[in-house]
């Protein structure tokens, strides 16, 4: 996650889905910017809400905290201070249609030159296995996060999180801006970190991963439904 202590937002990034492009954004627009957990080697983290709340300390488990036993005056004083809420911390992500981003993700891990890197199971799979074989270790045995899991869906900071959608970003985050009062020196987003080739047409990968892509959109069901809801909540405004 990168965070902006001064402004009190935050940026958590899902694989996939601009990130680059957000970090490059959220760094113009809030120079004191810093990641949560660095990465010693891109510059991105895919640190999720709920791990990047608990590093900074405003996680329902960080009122575990000094004097455990309760027994010195500091702790006792630290516990009655720290149950009063604190400032809101606001959060921007970015979600795309999850087979597309699974799509992605295998094609990009899949051409990456890693170097000396170590990899991943999940990462090798995509590196020189199949599609079917990448999905069967990100979906069946689930190394991949749910959008809801990683955004921490219906947690501390679900009702002051923002999930914009890749399609229509930059209207969704200039949106966003308004609603927020964000002033940001950005006119559009750059297109940063693009895979080797766009992939419009899915159906080859869907052809191939068979029942697989049947189980994807039961993992991300969340993801569907929330779509669902918000076409539903347009028509009826209409």
């Amino acid at each position: 996650m990168l965070y902006s202590r001064r402004h009190g937002i935050a940026f958590a990034h899902y694989p996939k889905t601009a990130g680059h492009s957000m970090v490059k954004w959220f760094r113009e627009t809030f120079p004191d910017a810093a990641f949560v957990k660095p990465d010693p080697i891109h510059p991105v983290s895919h640190l999720s809400v709920r791990e990047s709340l608990d590093r900074l300390g405003i996680a329902p488990q960080s009122l575990r905290f000094l004097g455990r036993s309760g027994r010195n005056a500091v702790g006792s004083l630290a516990r009655h201070i720290l149950l009063f809420p604190r400032p809101p911390l606001r959060i921007i992500g970015v979600v795309r249609e999850p087979l597309a981003m699974l799509v992605s993700l295998f094609e990009y891990w899949q051409s990456y030159d890693f170097g000396a890197e170590p990899i991943t199971p999940l990462i090798a799979a995509a590196k020189t296995g199949s599609f079917p074989i990448f999905l069967e270790r990100a979906i069946l045995r689930r190394e991949l996060p749910k959008y809801d899991n990683f955004f921490d869906v219906g947690g501390q900071a679900w009702a002051n999180t923002r999930l914009l959608d890749l399609e229509s970003l930059d209207a969704d985050l200039a949106a966003l801006s308004d609603e927020w009062g964000i002033e940001t020196p950005v006119t559009r987003l750059d297109r940063c970190n693009i895979g080797p080739r766009q992939v419009r047409d899915l159906s080859p990968y869907l052809e191939e991963a068979g029942a697989l892509a049947t189980a994807a959109r039961s993992y991300f069901g969340w993801y569907y439904r929330r779509q669902s809801a918000a076409a539903s909540a347009v028509r009826r405004a209409a």
